[in-house]
């Protein structure tokens, strides 16, 4: 079927993104590239937990197949870091397959974007910050490690109620990065969907002399990159410019 739309013609992106916030729609609208459309739907999220992020994935399959199959969307990426590493790689690798000829849309995730930039990067070890609760950053030390990856530091706001973590200020997170990484850190890794991060990255890495990777950039490549969309933006880090 034709898709009945003029934008979007190099490829049209589709987001599955967390309510409440709107960190992911905004950074890929202002970094989107000409040609590039980008549509978004939400799931429920109310805890920054592991179960409520298991809440929250009951909803993601209806969402992409709305994104899919009424906005004609080439690419879906169910951008929640943590809803892709909660229960581990196999499974979100298994659901994404699945789901992808359920809808008839290739379907990515975050955290697998996550894993294929830290590779494009040569990075190992790495400085993870979150705003996320213990309990959740304890899911996502196990994700990491099975992926052969070591947190040689970390830091974190500690955060449970989705909320409180829109509160986050660049600033916070700045300062965050400045007090817990370690010469030994390959890379600096921000970790999670919600926090607005994108206009820090190039910064950061200039201060630190080291990639910084956030989620909604390393989400907005693997989307362009699943495209077939090479462009490079150093503004948006080391990164963008492979």
């Amino acid at each position: 079927m034709d898709k009945p739309f003029t934008d979007g013609w190099r490829g049209r992106i589709g987001l599955v993104a967390t309510a409440p916030g709107n960190a992911t729609e905004a950074d890929f609208n202002r970094y989107r590239p000409a040609g590039v459309a980008v549509l978004t739907t939400r799931t429920p999220l109310t805890a920054s937990t592991p179960e409520g992020i298991r809440e929250m994935n009951r909803f993601v399959d209806d969402a992409a197949a709305l994104l899919a199959q009424n906005a004609y969307c080439d690419v879906v990426l169910l951008s929640s870091t943590a809803g892709s590493f909660v229960d581990g790689r196999a499974a979100a690798l298994a659901h994404a397959q699945t789901l992808s000829l359920e809808i008839g849309a290739q379907v990515i995730t975050s955290a697998e974007c996550m894993l294929q930039a830290l590779q494009a990067l040569r990075a190992k070890r790495v400085t993870l910050v979150t705003p996320s609760s213990p309990e959740l950053n304890r899911a996502e030390h196990a994700f990491l490690n099975e992926a052969g990856l070591d947190i040689v530091s970390e830091g974190g706001f500690l955060r449970s109620d989705p909320r409180d973590i829109l509160t986050v200020t660049a600033e916070e997170i700045f300062d965050l990065v400045r007090h817990c990484d370690r010469p030994e850190s390959d890379a600096v890794l921000l970790s999670c969907s919600g926090l607005h991060a994108m206009e820090i990255i190039a910064p950061m890495e200039r201060e630190l002399g080291k990639p910084v990777l956030a989620s909604n950039q390393f989400g907005l490549w693997g989307s362009l990159r699943a495209l077939g969309i090479p462009d490079k933006y150093p503004e948006l880090g080391s990164l963008f410019c492979l």
